[in-house]
């Protein structure tokens, strides 16, 4: 679930000037002015930005949702095609996290929301500054929309005939295509209602009801569903084989907040 076209954007000069989100958030552009140009719906910019760019690596795993929310506020206001916006995040102890998202738009009209950080891939550490030639750590996704996707055309890469119910559900509500978005509950009542559900595959098709009711913004519904959830992690603690899902849905509630 918690599944290069960068040559034009070496032109990209930093004479930004900044103004402090926090005391350890400092947020550049070079235009102050409001564009409110991305359309994304707040579902996929949390869920997405949040576990790469914080998580992934353990790049900032300490992070608040203040800080977060601070930060991705900025870039729904100020980030477009013409202007970037550049972040640092001060770590007392060793060099500032800095990330810097740009849009990119192709010769097809594809759009790109791209994020270059300092971290080293290679070295694994934060260098002085960004380096878009070197392999730093990079993420970049397809814009479509209120939509937002690791890749262009995600139904076109999987054959959906040949999945589990469970990754039917899970391609339904990542890929580029809002018309399937109306199937994904009933595809995750299908798992939850089968004869014999383990206790993982309960867990984690609720977890993808769970994302279903955030994207939908049915508010009531999230609220029940993380109270339920917490019984039934709490009901199977002694489990080992649940860490790695327990750890999704630490990082589902915390965009649960950051969505609030």
């Amino acid at each position: 679930m918690i599944k290069k076209l960068i040559t034009l954007l070496l032109l990209i000069v930093s004479t930004n000037f900044g103004y402090a989100q926090s005391e350890k958030i400092t947020i550049k552009t070079d235009h102050l002015a409001a564009a409110n140009y991305l359309s994304v719906d707040d579902f996929y910019l949390t869920h997405y930005l949040y576990i790469d760019l914080f998580l992934r690596e353990n790049l900032y795993p300490y992070a608040t949702s203040e800080e977060v929310s601070s930060i991705l506020t900025a870039l729904k206001k100020y980030l477009s095609l013409e202007n970037k916006l550049d972040i640092e995040i001060e770590q007392p102890g060793k060099r500032n996290y800095l990330i810097r998202f740009a849009i990119l738009k192709k010769d097809d009209g594809t759009e790109l929301l791209i994020a270059f950080t300092n971290w080293s891939t290679e070295k694994k550490k934060f260098e002085k500054e960004i380096n878009i030639k070197n392999n730093s750590y990079t993420r970049w996704y397809f814009l479509n929309g209120n939509k937002m996707t690791y890749r262009k055309d995600m139904s076109n890469e999987h054959d959906y005939t040949s999945m589990s119910k469970s990754d039917l559900a899970d391609a339904y509500l990542f890929d580029e295509l809002s018309d399937n978005d109306s199937e994904i509950k009933s595809t995750i009542d299908e798992v939850l209602h089968q004869n014999e559900v383990g206790v993982s595959d309960e867990i984690m098709a609720n977890l993808m009801l769970l994302k279903y009711h955030m994207l939908q913004k049915e508010n009531d519904q999230v609220t029940k569903l993380t109270e339920d959830l917490t019984v039934l992690f709490e009901k199977n603690k002694s489990n080992s084989n649940l860490r790695g899902l327990q750890a999704a849905f630490n990082a589902t509630k915390f965009q649960i907040e950051l969505m609030k």
